[in-house]
């Protein structure tokens, strides 16, 4: 396989279409599929290989500086290929290249860390870091696969690597965990993979002179990465000692929510799992007796994951997502499957597998050039090189653990009775969350998300259709990168339902002038119920003007409907009277459009009315991707593109003045089925207490919320229910008649 100097292409603006298979009809997954998935983008792989110019017999993938993540990126292709090139599948002629190409990354990799004897592309040399050893951790199956090609040269470098990054672990880097993503000390990922790298040292090099203390602060390091508050009086014991003398703070919070990134981070949940899953195989392959530090919480946290994840595979991002959709995060739940299946015993994780391996399968072919990203995330590669190639490194190395494992070891390939919504009940204090899998709908609203507060009402059976960067909650957008801040909450969790209601602000997080601060602008309270018929969401939301500025956009509802290929980027809309709208996705222009009723249903499959407010929607089509990166300066990437239905919907407002309110609004979504009939109305109230009456053929409803700073008595019909909630200040109740 030859380096090139080829750019990353620009492709066309327009979406390739595919249209969704049913998971029953697709075959078991194998060894054999995972590498069909990987080999098309050997085609594209010469564009990102470079000659090492200190040493011309090296070659380097991405741009080889010395930095975290292209270290990473040249790690995941060495062990992609390695385990490519033991493929059985392929010819014999193009397993030597692919192994040739392997060791030449893998030797770059070692050369160029501060054991070895020449400076990465930014003339640095990379190691002894508190990330430095990932790229370690997720290449180690792809050493295994080349081990028997390793030269002794090449052993005698990856002893010295292992060994120099085990001892800096040991000296100079402590053991922490808190719970509060702010903190500095969240750290449940990065201790696994590092308490892995330790103990993967002491395994593997048990002459080591500190093999013992590696193995120590092995068990010290895991067991602070899936971390409880009650593990600080457990008298389990893990290599001699109780788990309490171990622990130094818990990274979860006591119903297994992770605070990582400052949110509810469900990707990071599946890092953890990922690191797990490679220790577990790594010590099965190479017969060493895994801890049991290691499968430690691993069921407690693998339940919640599994709530939280479609049957397609694709994740129910609750808490939302900074990075790139689909991509980092997503990918690496493909060990964490195969771990849950064969350490955990779950044979539903198989299922996931085979639907995530189709939907990569399609977004490759959508391509056509072999790229994963290529065409969905080219403005991303047209911004930064160094991100493009470190997600398209991902993509093949977590392929590689499917082709590898299913290889080497008898897994489960099929889900005998997978169950289509298994019921799911959840709430989370410090995240402000709740979540229901009940019915035909996967239901939530979390205020300490990715982006802000951010709602969720989907199809159990449509992925395509969750997005939650603002979701189901209106916008006001200010000309400065506006921000909503997390806000505070109240919630209920109740028997086939939730409230949850809050306030938060909007700021200007960017200010262009010289000495301009950070402020806020805008209050914005939302109230939200989760009604018992298993597929309903109820909403309503107050915002005001605290202070003056310039407003670009105002938006109720604001429900994000993504339009592009993984819906076969298409969206049908329709509305009473036979109106029917087909919109493709990222249209290359502005193609906004209102509607002229108070229902909208989208693809027979999700139906969004109007309570009040207004007796339009909005359909707002930007004229590319919005769903964004979320980065604290410029320049903004963006991974994926979305239609956006609001109740109201003004643009170009100008200079707002302080009291002035601009969202007072209700709105309702509803799972499944064609466009329904509901009946709904707002029922006039004192002051800033707003109600709705909401029925349908599952019952009748009133929804309240109290948007004022005084306790509020409501207007009742005879015969109202309290189901849920109390009328103080800021909190919503719900009754049924």
């Amino acid at each position: 396989m030859q380096t090139g100097e080829s750019a990353i292409p620009n492709p066309e603006n327009s979406s390739i279409l595919y249209q969704n298979e049913r998971i029953d009809n697709m075959p078991k997954i194998t060894s054999s599929r995972y590498t069909e998935a990987m080999t098309p983008w050997l085609d594209k792989l010469p564009e990102y290989l470079r000659q090492c110019e200190f040493d011309p017999s090296l070659s380097y993938y991405g741009t080889g500086e010395s930095a975290h993540w292209p270290t990473q990126s040249n790690c995941n292709v060495f062990a992609a290929l390695a385990v490519l090139s033991e493929a059985p599948e392929l010819p014999e002629k193009q397993r030597l290249e692919l192994r040739g190409t392997a060791l030449s990354l893998l030797r770059y990799a070692m050369a160029t860390h501060v054991t070895g004897r020449i400076p990465a592309t930014d003339g640095k040399s990379w190691g002894h870091h508190w990330i430095s050893v990932l790229g370690l951790e997720r290449m180690s199956h792809g050493v295994n696969a080349i081990r028997e090609h390793l030269t002794e040269e090449d052993c005698a470098a990856l002893r010295n690597l292992m060994i120099s990054e085990s001892d800096w672990l040991l000296d100079e880097y402590p053991v922490e965990a808190d719970m509060l993503g702010n903190s500095g000390r969240n750290k449940p990922e990065s201790n696994i993979w590092n308490g892995g790298i330790l103990l993967r040292t002491a395994l593997d090099y048990p002459d080591a002179p500190r093999a013992a203390e590696y193995r120590e602060k092995a068990t010290k390091f895991l067991l602070n990465g899936l971390s409880h508050p009650l593990d600080a009086a457990d008298e389990t014991r893990y290599n001699g000692r109780p788990a309490r003398e171990y622990h130094v703070g818990f990274n979860f919070t006591p119903n297994w929510s992770l605070d990582h990134h400052w949110y509810l981070n469900v990707g990071y949940m599946v890092i953890c799992l990922s690191n797990l899953a490679m220790l577990h195989f790594y010590c099965r392959e190479r017969g060493f007796e895994p801890p049991p530090e290691l499968y430690r919480h691993a069921d407690d946290l693998w339940r919640l994951v599994k709530a939280c994840t479609f049957r397609d595979g694709r994740l129910l991002r609750i808490g939302g997502d900074t990075r790139a959709r689909y991509t980092y995060c997503q990918n690496y739940a493909i060990p964490m499957w195969l771990f849950a299946a064969d350490a955990l015993g779950d044979r539903d994780a198989a299922e996931f597998e085979k639907g995530w391996l189709d939907i990569v399968r399609r977004e490759a072919a959508a391509n056509g050039d072999g790229g994963f990203y290529s065409r969905r995330l080219a403005q991303i590669a047209g911004v930064s090189y160094y991100y493009f190639t470190r997600l398209e490194s991902d993509a093949v190395l977590c392929l590689s653990y499917g082709a590898y494992w299913r290889r080497k070891f008898a897994l489960p390939d099929d889900s005998p009775e997978f169950p289509v919504n298994p019921p799911f009940a959840w709430q989370d204090e410090y995240h402000g969350a709740t979540f229901l899998r009940d019915g035909n709908a996967a239901r939530s609203f979390v205020w300490h998300a990715a982006q802000g507060p951010a709602g969720v009402c989907v199809p159990a059976d449509r992925s395509d259709m969750a997005e939650w960067q603002n979701n189901l909650r209106g916008e006001i957008r200010s000309s400065c990168t506006p921000q909503s801040t997390h806000g505070r909450s109240s919630h209920t969790l109740f028997p086939g339902g939730f409230l949850n209601s809050g306030v938060s602000e909007w700021e200007e997080r960017n200010p262009q002038g010289e000495g301009e601060g950070v402020y806020a602008y805008a209050r914005h309270r939302t109230a939200c119920a989760a009604l018992p018929d298993g597929k309903t969401m109820l909403f309503l939301e107050y915002a005001v003007m605290t202070k003056e500025a310039t407003i670009d956009e105002i938006k109720g509802m604001s429900l994000k409907m993504p339009n592009d290929l993984f819906n076969g980027g298409k969206r049908v809309y329709r509305a009473p009277g036979n109106v029917e709208i087909e919109l493709p996705g990222n249209p290359g222009s502005t193609d906004s459009r209102t509607v002229s009723s108070d229902r909208l249903s989208i693809d027979g499959a999700l139906n969004v009315y109007s309570l009040y407010g207004s007796d339009t929607l909005t359909i707002r089509r930007p004229a590319s991707r919005e769903i964004v990166i979320h980065r604290k300066n410029g320049p903004w990437m963006y991974s994926l593109y979305a239609d956006e239905i609001c109740n109201t919907y003004r643009s170009g407002c100008g200079r707002v003045r302080p009291g002035t309110v601009v969202l007072d609004g209700g709105y309702a979504v509803a799972a499944g089925g064609e466009l329904e009939t509901p009946v709904f109305r707002r029922l006039p109230q004192n002051g800033l207490l707003r109600m709705v009456e909401f029925r349908n053929e599952s019952g009748r409803w009133l929804f309240a919320a109290n948007f004022g700073e005084e306790a509020a008595a409501p207007q009742l019909p005879a015969g109202a229910a309290l189901l849920a909630g109390s009328l103080k200040p800021g909190r919503a109740a719900l009754w049924q008649l």
